[in-house]
């Protein structure tokens, strides 16, 4: 693994400098058509075709890859010291998880699912079939984190993992049906439902939606978070023939597209207009604000 240096003065993050050395095609802009056909290289290390995408609005917060994997085809398996959210673009196959010598934990996903590898665990990815590539998208906070600490082997050969994330005590359904907890506490936006799971089985066909009339009358939204991880989402859904009403945030939100087509429009303050044309497995990055 590729060893980088901080350096106060330079402007190229760690993160960067790290999947530069890679070789493998880096997507940048501010959104990505069709993530199913973006080019890809070979990911010598990983033992797949993949690449890498740096659109403006992930500005070192967040950081995302497409891996293909080719019909009936194992990859070797990997692990990384962050969290990371796996997105099905296209194709089914097995994930399995585990951490040191403990019972593996084995999963079907399919088209459109999303679920969580945690940090330091190990990963192992198949494609069941026999025909077709699987194309994923993987994403995760390893800028942030290598922002902090800039040495890549933190982050792939670290022996520190929690084992009670997946073995200790009521964790044994973590990759099973996820379960909904409402939110009533002070402070909270009171009556927010959020579905709790390590594993979606298809976010295509989710209809557990509550309503959200404050981006929109008839637009429905699902709350995602993954246990004891830092990392969550959100899914909106609205009719077709309406619009999701303006609003703004942070960076590194990003934003893929299961199905429907339309567009966005994004602009800073008093600022040029940017639109960006979405399908199944586009892709895009608000910037910040």
């Amino acid at each position: 693994m590729a060893r980088t240096t901080a350096n106060f003065w330079d402007k190229t993050s760690p993160y960067e400098q790290w999947i530069e050395t890679l070789g493998v095609p880096i997507h940048r802009g501010y959104y990505i058509e069709d993530l199913r056909t973006v080019e890809l290289g070979d990911w010598r290390e990983r033992q797949c075709a993949a690449a890498f995408v740096q659109l403006a609005g992930q500005e070192g917060v967040t950081g995302a890859y497409v891996t293909e994997i080719p019909p009936g085809k194992t990859l070797p398996p990997f692990r990384m010291a962050v969290d990371e959210v796996v997105y099905v673009l296209q194709g089914r196959g097995l994930a399995t998880v585990w951490a040191g010598d403990r019972d593996k934990k084995i999963f079907e996903w399919q088209s459109y699912s999303m679920f969580l590898i945690p940090g330091n665990y190990h990963c192992q990815l198949t494609n069941m079939g026999g025909d077709k590539s699987v194309k994923l998208l993987h994403c995760s906070y390893l800028p942030l984190a290598m922002s902090v600490v800039p040495d890549p082997d933190f982050f792939f050969n670290n022996p520190l993992v929690d084992f009670n994330l997946l073995y200790g005590q009521g964790a044994g359904d973590l990759y099973s049906a996820a379960k909904v907890i409402t939110l009533d506490e002070p402070g909270s936006r009171n009556g927010r439902n959020i579905w709790f799971g390590n594993f979606f089985p298809d976010m295509r066909a989710w209809d557990r939606l509550d309503t959200f009339e404050r981006r929109g009358g008839g637009g429905h939204v699902v709350w995602v978070g993954f246990p004891s991880s830092p990392v969550s989402a959100h899914m909106s859904v609205f009719p077709s023939r309406t619009y999701k009403k303006g609003h703004r945030h942070g960076p590194g939100y990003l934003i893929v597209i299961p199905a429907g087509e339309g567009y966005s429009i994004m602009w800073p303050e008093g600022g040029d207009k940017i639109v960006v044309p979405w399908h199944e497995a586009s892709l895009f990055v608000p910037p910040n604000r």
